[in-house]
């Protein structure tokens, strides 16, 4: 056996040693037949990485430009169209090109990392490609409409930009700018992975500044890119028809006449960086006008303004819809904070619409706001036009200032419309004032009126509320107001309103269904929700008070019954249950027939602590098992409970029931001799163990020396077969050679 491993190793090591010289013999051959640095060069170039040494080197259709053939291919900034279906890749940095014009069809620009300095591009063919362009502007570029990227072709592709555009003051510009007409609409626009810093100055001139403008672009993909701007608030133009793209001197993002566009995964950011004295000093963080059958989803949108101080009106919106059909707006994150606003003058509204406009769906989006004036989740209007729309299963999330006037109005919903369906919201409101009966603080509302029907399906919407009234309509026609519940946070909100709808005078209402709209306080929604109560052993209730409301319970409507008096001490006095903290002047709480032995010091309780039995009535309802204050309030409460016991696990013979209860210190138990107590039960465990040291000793040395044969016998069953194997390969090698 010995003599067969030996073999077997000697053989091995040697067909290793074999091996490793055949790979350094491969190596040496494979270098010595390896072409030139220079050959290689010229036959294979990545040009994601490399950056050939060779001017005007053209290798499958790809051309390198830097500083001595720029002017030979960009002649007076254009490159003409017998370039096309050519790569052109820019590989250096480049200061100051000034506009480049794009005539080329089917071209692909690109950058590797270099960075181009006031240097612009026009895309006036089909098919073009920018790709991978480190863009840095700081200059007017008023010969290319302002902008740092325009758009004049159908299928042009922005992918993987980086547009940083400080913008001089007073002058128009753009990051990106497409334009189309409506009767030649610019198609199949393509916008990826791209990022724009977007920095203007317009405050003094009526000029238009936005990161990014689409104008009549048909079929276009915008998809998970980064737009960022700083932006002076401007007042908005409204015209006899409301408002348009053109309307808006300052915005983030602009679309207006794009149908069938896709807006998608993209992260927006607005910030306000000056507030100059105008009427109704204005943002829009994104606006879409014109433009049917559109999607907006997945996007996340933040504003903020900290230059508009606490007293100041101002006036923010994240995404405002103007008069168009057909667009849906899912699971998009809308969040606006502002300093700015006044009481019945201003607005942070993440969602505003206004009519003409149909089909509209605002469905599963997160909208959050807070300003010091009034303030609406989702504001639509029909003042221009009716609406139509469906404002289901969102989060909404408000804080305002609330008041008595009708502009002094904190909603997560106001629904001015012909046709609204509102259903499934989770709507939170909060004045940043003290709130009374008559503010104008609503989950969902109609309180501003406008003219026409207003038809309203609101169902199984749950507001949370500084205020009284969950839904408010000020007028309706066959409408349904239906299963919404308010929970109110208000502290001088009463359980005695009997409903969380408001509806004015009843003969403005036709054909109008309500009912089951509750309301809650605050403290009893949450205590049968969220509150953590223990488990009810230790006789103790410890609620976990995660909202910070008015802990007071009233007990007014717990039973007198003679029948639920079955307690051997006082639950509602913290360490009773060992007879300390007892007023003797109230024994209505003793357990009958135990007067005396109380006064003795002999309590029922006491004796059975520590005993580890369990006889009586699981239910706590015996004279011998006492009830404990938690499952008094989950009795109360209609909660289920367990049936009282405590399961019991034996280590070692012992009982942990009977251990947790012998070493059971109550609060009266203080001091030295609580920790008397505990020491004297943790000892005597001990020493009940002490007796079995020297049979557990023997048993451990018999364990180990089984442990030590087991493992010997698996190696003998495992050296048995490896023979075998080896024996039978010898043998049938020997056959082969022979």
């Amino acid at each position: 056996m010995i003599i067969i491993c030996v073999i077997f190793l000697s053989s091995v090591s040697a067909e290793e040693i074999d091996t490793n010289s055949s790979l350094e013999l491969s190596d040496q051959i494979q270098i010595e037949s390896s072409p030139s640095l220079e050959e290689s060069k010229l036959e294979v170039i990545d040009d994601e990485n490399e950056v050939p040494d060779v001017p005007d080197l053209i290798f499958n259709d790809t051309i390198y430009i830097d500083s001595k053939n720029v002017n030979d291919y960009f002649k007076d900034g254009v490159l003409e169209s017998k370039y096309s279906n050519k790569i052109f890749v820019f590989s250096q940095d480049f200061d100051n090109l000034g506009k480049l014009n794009i005539s080329a069809e089917n071209v692909t620009i690109r950058g590797i990392g270099f960075k181009l300095t006031n240097t612009v591009f026009v895309l006036d063919n089909k098919n073009i490609t920018l790709q991978d362009l480190n863009i840095d502007l700081d200059d007017e570029f008023g010969e290319n409409d302002g902008a740092g990227i325009l758009v004049y072709s159908d299928y042009a592709n922005l992918i993987n930009l980086n547009i940083n555009y400080a913008v001089p003051n007073n002058v128009e510009a753009y990051g990106i700018y497409a334009e189309g007409t409506s009767n030649n609409p610019i198609r199949n626009l393509r916008m990826f992975n791209s990022s724009i810093n977007f920095e203007g100055h317009n405050d003094k001139a009526n000029v238009y500044n936005a990161a990014v403008k689409l104008v009549n672009c048909r079929d276009s993909l915008i998809e998970n890119n980064f737009i960022s701007s700083q932006l002076p608030l401007r007042n908005i133009n409204f015209g006899p028809n409301g408002a348009e793209l053109a309307s808006d001197l300052v915005l983030t993002v602009g679309m207006e006449g794009c149908n069938n566009v896709s807006f998608i995964g993209n992260l927006l950011y607005s910030e306000v960086n000056q507030r100059p004295d105008y009427e109704y000093p204005s943002l829009d963080c994104m606006l879409i006008s014109k433009s049917d059958n559109s999607l907006i989803a997945n996007n996340s949108i933040f504003m903020s303004d900290f230059e508009t101080k606490p007293g100041v009106d101002n006036y923010l919106y994240g995404l405002d819809i103007y008069n168009l059909n057909n667009l849906t707006v899912f699971n998009n994150s809308i969040s606006i904070i502002t300093t700015g606003g006044k009481l019945a003058a201003g607005t942070a509204y993440p969602i505003q619409i206004t009519g003409p406009i149909s089909n509209v769906s605002i469905t599963k989006n997160d909208l959050y706001s807070f300003s010091n004036g009034p303030n609406i989740g989702v504001y639509s209007q029909n003042y221009y036009g009716s609406t139509s729309l469906l404002i289901n299963d969102n989060n909404i999330n408000i804080t305002g200032l609330a008041g008595v006037h009708e502009w002094a109005l904190v909603a997560g919903i106001e629904s001015q419309d012909t046709f609204s369906v509102i259903h499934n919201n989770t709507i939170e409101v909060h004045s940043v004032g003290d709130v009374s009966i008559d503010d104008n603080i609503y989950g969902v509302s109609y309180r501003q009126s406008t003219s026409g029907d207003h038809k309203y399906d609101i169902q199984n919407n749950t507001v949370y509320s500084d205020g009284y009234y969950g839904v408010n309509l000020i007028s309706s026609v066959d409408s349904k107001v239906l299963n919404n519940i308010l929970i109110s946070y208000n502290p001088e909100f009463s359980n005695q309103t009997k409903t969380g709808f408001k509806y004015g005078d009843i003969n403005q209402h036709k054909n109008l269904e309500s009912y089951n709209n509750r309301v809650m306080k605050a403290f009893e929604y949450f205590s049968g929700r969220e509150n953590v109560i223990d488990g009810g052993h230790d006789y103790n209730y410890n609620p976990s008070n995660r909202n910070n409301i008015d802990n007071n319970f009233d007990g007014r409507d717990i039973s007198s019954d003679d029948t639920r008096k079955n307690y051997s001490y006082n639950p509602l006095i913290p360490g009773s249950s060992d007879g300390s903290g007892v007023d003797d002047g109230d024994a209505w709480w003793t357990k009958p027939g135990t007067e005396d032995d109380s006064e003795n010091g002999n309590n029922d309780n006491q004796n059975s602590q520590g005993s580890g039995d369990n006889d009586g009535d699981s239910s706590g309802n015996s004279t011998g098992h006492q009830v404990s204050l938690s499952e008094l309030l989950r009795n109360f409460m209609n909660s289920n409970t367990d049936d009282g016991k405590v399961n019991v696990t034996s280590y070692n013979g012992h009982n942990s029931e009977a251990v947790a209860n012998a070493s059971e210190v109550t609060p009266s138990a203080e001091g030295k001799d609580a920790l008397a107590s505990q020491f004297k039960t943790t000892k005597s465990l001990d020493v009940a163990s002490a007796g079995d040291s020297s049979s557990a000793s023997k048993k451990v040395y018999e364990i180990d020396e089984k442990n030590e044969i087991d493992k010997f016998i698996p190696s003998v069953f495992f050296i048995i077969p490896l023979m075998i194997l080896l024996l039978i390969g010898i043998r049938r090698k020997k056959s082969s050679f022979e």
